[in-house]
């Protein structure tokens, strides 16, 4: 039976929020101001999940999708949304995240906002059935695929590796066979990881393919199989990040800021907030993308093998003594506060499960600057009332918006024990 909700806002998974005598409903694809019909189908957390099933009241904000996939595929969830009210909601977030865990507010940097055709890298999925071959991304909290013609979010070259993908997986998957294709867009081209969801040996017939995809796909390089045993099948040019004076060639299926974009506008954060520190350590350092290559005695820390590898090879290239790479899990076996005393300033990116741990030994000790890049307010609010309780301020936070589209906010923010000698960015 279906209910008639005016939305009252938007909540953190993209959905609008109804309520009725106390009960919420979650209805996506609905914003703020909107009445709607809509159908309840299931239980999810302090509410109902609901299909939308017409717009009875359109908000003015509402504009037309740019995407003829937008409501099907999961990947976008607020195409439907104009600029100015969807930005405004973003940096929301994480004021609502702080504000519950009872972090005094920074400075806001102007946000920096999604643009279409931006995203570098892409995790399609790719299944063949009989003749046919399905290749781009999954329903909405549904298993099915989506078949991709076009993506308004990727760059272009992520969007065109799509069909030669589909003909070469009619060869190389069995019927039935599915496989994920990570594809990371380099400074030198795109590298391509193909995962198969069943592992099964590569024959010389299947090879010789894979060869010829990438010859037509003009890919840097095709790896197969589990990221941490990839095998390189072509290697046609190496692929390289270029990041100041350092090159970096990334492990296949390597985690890369989504946008370069973003990338920059992070390293510059680090830069000009890291001031005169002429010792500076990464933890969660991935690839080194935040700091490798600028001018400063820097030590990295990343859990990964592959990423450290990589890290390392790197550091060999550059002057002697000016970067250390080490292989640690910093959940496990987070750098100490007498550790830490030893830098001027400490870099972390963690995941999206942030750095518990971390923040903890981090809020002992005596650094003056921290500067921290997150994924999620979440976690992110809950490290900040650490170190806030341990004596740092946060003072300049800058919203970064690497997922257009989707209900995903980031951010890099700086917080301080002593007064700055940082440049503005």
């Amino acid at each position: 039976m279906s209910v008639r909700l005016d939305i009252l806002e938007i909540g953190s998974r993209g959905d609008g929020i109804g309520e009725i005598a106390g009960q919420r409903y979650f209805v996506p694809f609905t914003l703020p101001g909107e009445t709607v019909e809509a159908a309840p189908r299931d239980k999810r957390g302090e509410g109902i999940a609901a299909e939308l099933e017409q717009v009875l009241s359109p908000s003015r904000h509402r504009e037309a999708p740019p995407c003829r996939h937008f409501g099907t595929c999961g990947g976008c969830a607020l195409q439907h949304w104009r600029r100015e009210p969807y930005t405004a909601w973003k940096v929301d977030l994480i004021v609502r995240a702080l504000a519950q865990r009872g972090v005094q507010l920074p400075r806001f940097e102007p946000p920096l906002i999604g643009v279409p055709g931006e995203r570098r890298r892409a995790d399609f999925v790719v299944r063949r059935q009989g003749r046919r071959v399905l290749a781009g991304f999954h329903e909405r909290a549904n298993a099915r695929i989506v078949d991709v013609e076009d993506c308004p979010v990727m760059r272009a070259p992520l969007a065109e590796l799509l069909g030669p993908l589909r003909a070469a997986a009619v060869k190389l998957l069995p019927d039935g066979g599915a496989a994920d294709a990570m594809a990371n867009e380099t400074d030198s081209g795109i590298d391509l990881l193909l995962r198969p969801h069943r592992r099964f040996d590569l024959g010389l017939d299947k090879r010789e393919e894979l060869v010829g995809f990438a010859e037509r796909a003009d890919l840097a390089r095709l790896s197969w199989g589990d990221r941490a045993t990839a095998e390189p099948i072509v290697v046609r040019r190496t692929p390289l990040l270029l990041f100041g004076d350092a090159r970096v060639e990334p492990p296949p299926g390597a985690f890369l800021q989504a946008t370069r974009r973003a990338e920059l506008a992070m390293r510059a954060a680090v830069s000009g907030w890291a001031g005169d520190a002429l010792r500076l350590a990464d933890l969660f350092a991935g690839i080194g993308a935040l700091t490798i290559g600028r001018p400063a005695k820097l030590a990295l820390f990343e859990s990964d093998r592959p990423a450290v590898a990589a890290i390392d090879a790197a550091r060999r290239r550059l002057p002697v003594g000016t970067v250390t790479a080490e292989r640690r899990d910093l959940f496990r076996n987070p750098l100490t506060a007498k550790e830490l005393d030893a830098f001027d300033a400490v870099v972390l990116d963690p995941p999206r499960a942030g750095a518990t741990a971390q923040s903890g030994e981090l809020a002992k000790s005596k650094v003056p600057r921290v500067i921290y890049g997150s994924c999620d307010p979440g976690s992110f609010a809950r490290d900040a009332r650490t170190l806030q309780d341990g004596g740092y301020r946060l003072e300049k936070l800058l919203p970064i918006d690497q997922f257009l589209w989707s209900p995903h906010v980031e951010l890099i923010a700086l917080f301080a024990r002593a007064p700055l000698r940082s440049t503005a960015i």
